[in-house]
């Protein structure tokens, strides 16, 4: 087999260039025509690149191609590089480079080009370019070289790291993850940092993100873990120096073996250290992140005796199991500060979920996703939620019916769910619901044969056996508006709809398997005395298996007072009442407002 062909002339000087570029004038290597260069930029290092793109973008020369031919070196040969920008190029790679080289994971590309990356330069040129930062706790050597060693890296880090992911459970009380809540800490309290991931399930150390910044809740453990007096491993004190001793001599103490891996959490201002600790010329390692730099001094706030508090804007927990649920449920209502919450679960234990939203558009995605995960839901709240012009509530209650067989109450309160009649049919008929909420949600306004409408959905109900509270409140049932002109002026006018559709509701009764429904709210639905009269003589026909309470309240009863009370009289023997006295003048308005 013959060899293979060597190198041209041309291709050694390119490499020559690669390999002694440090001895080389920069300038002469910018000179190199258009041309030349455009061949040279693959053969560049990381470094190399980065260190003449300035000059060469003033020349009006990307280097896009040499980024892409290190993403196809770290990828491989088939890899399709889709980042048509050179900025793009050159973030991809140094957000690909920058954690295996932080922490000293190896792979081809980093073992290949070692000797060129593995700088403090590199580290710092990188840095500028990364938004999102790994947290891996159990890696000790990095990050307490971060600390000791690398502060203008860690300075430069807070100036940019947006999102943090903790990748690995924190033992608080342990000596080892201390260098981990230390970095947390300056990235959160510190720097810029409004995004966390926790990507385990550690619900300590999501109270411990949660405590003091933005949610006012205190986990009774993480409490008590910073009040306790166990653990005997203690950090060497020193006074606080302006070259940054206490920090290097703290995190370089060795405890004897029983020692190693406990530390004393306290909760005190920076630098301040109990009698008998002064008096051995030791200091505990604080847990609260509100004094965690008391050991350190290189911490810029040296006179406000404690650190700020950062505030979480964004918070993504991607195994969300029960005890974390917990810890997030008592925290929200005082997470003031919180834009976004999203978590991961293949199995939610939730059991209730009550969402009014008060936005004037909603994501539906983010509650069905929640839905979704939730098979345990029994209880289901929504109130408020309007969707953008021409979207629909179909969705929600297609995942109800396919995600959330266990639910037993459901409350639906104004929503538009005119176009929603076959799915809330359709959720009936696969459900085992014990209360049913549809208070103001325009159930028929989209229906042009209203009557043959709530047929359907009397017929529905009568197949939940185990429906027993029953409220259609607000719904607009037994009237519909009209609209003419007089004299110039727009007027609404109550086109009054017969007895018929309230009559149907009677119809839940009837037949050899009544409705087991015992309390049915009918309220705010502009029924007319005489269409409650014709519903109560066919109620006496169907009669309830079992008194039924009858909400009758906001109805227009003094529009014929005889009839209506006729009416009650019928249905007083049936029906446990609820009433409320109807004024046509003062509720009117009112009432056509609200339509």
């Amino acid at each position: 087999m013959a060899g293979a062909e060597p190198p041209s002339l041309k291709e050694t000087c390119l490499q020559a260039v690669r390999k002694h570029f440090a001895a080389l004038d920069t300038e002469h290597v910018l000179d190199l025509p258009a041309a030349l260069m455009e061949e040279l930029l693959p053969q560049l290092t990381v470094c190399q690149l980065d260190e003449l793109q300035p000059g060469l973008n003033q020349r009006g020369i990307s280097t896009h191609c040499g980024w892409a031919g290190i993403l196809k070196d770290m990828h491989g040969p088939n890899y399709a590089v889709d980042l048509l920008t050179e900025d793009g190029a050159k973030h991809e790679v140094m957000r690909m480079l920058f954690p295996p080289l932080f922490y000293g994971l190896t792979n081809h590309f980093v073992e290949k080009n070692l000797t060129n990356l593995n700088t403090s330069s590199f580290m710092l040129a990188a840095a500028k370019y990364i938004k999102h930062f790994l947290l891996y706790a159990s890696s000790q050597k990095p990050l307490q070289s971060l600390i000791v060693e690398q502060q203008p890296l860690l300075n430069l880090l807070e100036k940019q790291i947006r999102s943090v992911a903790v990748l690995q459970s924190i033992d608080l009380l342990k000596r080892k993850t201390q260098a981990a809540l230390y970095v947390l800490h300056r990235l959160l309290d510190h720097g810029v940092t409004k995004k966390i991931v926790v990507d385990v399930q550690c619900p300590i150390v999501l109270a411990w993100l949660l405590h003091g910044r933005g949610s006012q809740y205190e986990n009774p453990e993480l409490k008590s873990l910073m009040l306790s007096k166990k653990g005997s491993f203690v950090l060497q004190s020193v006074s606080a120096s302006a070259d940054g001793a206490s920090c290097s001599a703290g995190l370089e103490t060795r405890a004897s073996e029983d020692e190693e891996d406990q530390v004393i959490p306290c909760k005190r201002s920076k630098m301040e250290f109990v009698s008998s600790e002064e008096e051995s010329g030791k200091a505990s390692f604080p847990v609260d992140p509100k004094v965690s730099c008391g050991p350190f001094s290189q911490c810029d706030y040296p006179s406000s005796g404690t650190c700020p508090q950062g505030q979480i804007e964004c918070l993504e927990v991607r195994q969300c199991g029960s005890v974390s649920l917990s810890v997030l449920r008592k925290s929200l209502p005082t997470f003031f500060c919180l834009r976004s919450l999203t978590l991961h679960s293949f199995e939610l234990p939730l059991q209730k979920l009550t969402v009014k939203v008060t936005e004037l558009q909603t994501d539906l995605h983010f509650i069905t996703s929640v839905l979704r995960r939730s098979p345990h839901l029994t209880s289901l709240h929504l109130a408020g939620m309007n969707l953008p012009t021409g979207s629909s509530l179909s969705q929600l209650l297609i995942t109800l019916s396919e995600s959330n067989h266990g639910l037993r109450s459901l409350n639906l309160e104004d929503l538009n769910l005119s176009d929603c009649l076959p799915d809330i049919l359709n959720l009936l008929r696969n459900c085992q619901l014990e209360e049913l909420w549809c208070n103001d949600c325009r159930l028929l306004e989209k229906c042009s044969d209203k009557e043959e409408a709530l047929q359907q959905l009397v017929s529905a109900l009568r197949t939940v056996p185990s429906l027993h509270t029953l409220s259609l409140a607000q719904n607009r049932l037994m009237f519909c508006p009209m609209y003419g002109v007089t004299g110039g002026c727009t007027l609404m006018l109550l086109h009054v709809s017969t007895a018929k559709n309230v009559c149907v509701l009677s119809e839940l009764f009837s037949g050899s398997s009544p409705s087991s429904v015992k309390r049915l709210n009918i309220s705010y639905n502009f029924i007319q005395p005489a269409e409650l009269l014709e519903f109560a003589h066919r109620l006496r026909t169907h009669r309830p298996p079992q008194q039924l309470t009858l909400d009758l309240r906001m109805n227009p009863g003094d529009r014929d007072p005889d009839t209506w009370n006729a009416a009650l009289n019928l249905l007083r023997p049936l029906c446990v009442l609820l009433l409320e006295r109807w004024k046509s003048t003062d509720t009117m308005v009112d009432h056509i407002s609200n339509m």
